[in-house]
């Protein structure tokens, strides 16, 4: 019965590193922002905090409303794009349509600025997602 709750306890914390921090959106998210949010946290989730607020699960992967301060939408554009093709570091390709991009973007946009922590500074990530 100790084993069981010890694994319980095990894939619950593994799970709510998962799970992103959403806190309630600044203004309400045009449709194609909220398509860009539902293909983040299905595609980035797991690495990236795509959300308003919250930490990263992976310290080098940096969280989207900070990646919001760095970056214009074509910017963002042709970070994605490249992304799609190549991957990044870490981080594999990801297959976006062009569509699916521009709804991503969308999203990014709408996140507020915050405040970057350590590690995620624009010397740290220049070119990060």
């Amino acid at each position: 019965m100790r084993d069981i709750l010890i694994i319980l306890s095990l894939a619950g914390a593994l799970a709510s590193c998962a799970t992103p921090q959403l806190g309630p959106p600044p203004q309400p998210l045009s449709p194609a922002a909220e398509r860009g949010l539902q293909f983040v946290t299905r595609s980035c989730g797991g690495c990236h905090a795509v959300g308003y607020s919250g930490h990263s699960a992976n310290a080098v992967a940096p969280p989207f409303a900070s990646v919001r301060m760095r970056h214009t939408a074509i910017g963002l554009e042709r970070s994605l794009a490249q992304i799609a093709r190549e991957g990044h570091g870490e981080m594999p390709p990801i297959y976006m349509t062009a569509a699916e991009m521009q709804d991503i973007v969308a999203y990014i946009e709408s996140l507020e600025p915050v405040a970057e922590g350590p590690g995620h500074g624009p010397a740290t990530h220049k070119a990060a997602l």
